[in-house]
């Protein structure tokens, strides 16, 4: 069993939406990364999991990585979004992209489920921050990762379905 198998079946026992992080792989190895501890980290990421059991399984690298992308649930509400912010300036080219493939997932939920207007919007817009967030960071590496021009139009062309301005990266 290969890691990224062994990542996938961790997640799925610890009841991640395993569909959903397929996704991010696909995502991930569309634009032309296959680095095995980037993927691992695409489903990791989803099972809500501590860094120490993360690292007991996966090792240093990996658990940092998922660390860098996900909320700490164990902080206040009012502190984790600025501690969750500061993370993802924070974190690896390589955890960024994991990012950036869980909010295009996202993106195309919110475009193709049959959601409330009210979450609809909450969620858009909530992605829509995100990918500010990480605009710098994409800025800066983007050579690093050619295939990643048509994951931003994609983004870009569900932001503007919902009539809000694209991101100009």
């Amino acid at each position: 069993m290969t890691e990224l198998d062994e990542a996938e079946a961790f997640a799925r026992a610890k009841d991640a939406d395993v569909a959903f992080c397929r996704g991010i792989v696909f995502r991930l190895k569309s634009i032309g990364v296959n680095d095995e501890r980037v993927l691992c980290t695409a489903f990791l990421m989803q099972a809500g999991l501590p860094f120490d059991e993360i690292f007991a399984r996966f090792g240093r690298e990996i658990a940092t990585m998922v660390v860098s992308i996900t909320k700490d649930r164990t902080v206040p509400r009012q502190i984790q979004e600025k501690q969750y912010v500061r993370q993802l300036q924070d974190a690896s080219w390589e955890s960024a992209l994991v990012k950036l493939c869980e909010i295009s997932a996202y993106l195309k939920v919110i475009k193709e489920a049959e959601l409330s207007k009210a979450k609809r919007g909450k969620m858009l817009k909530q992605n829509i921050y995100y990918l500010n967030v990480l605009k710098r960071k994409i800025v800066e590496n983007r050579a690093k990762t050619p295939g990643i021009e048509k994951l931003l139009e994609g983004a870009n062309e569900t932001i503007c379905f919902f009539k809000h301005r694209p991101i100009q990266f």
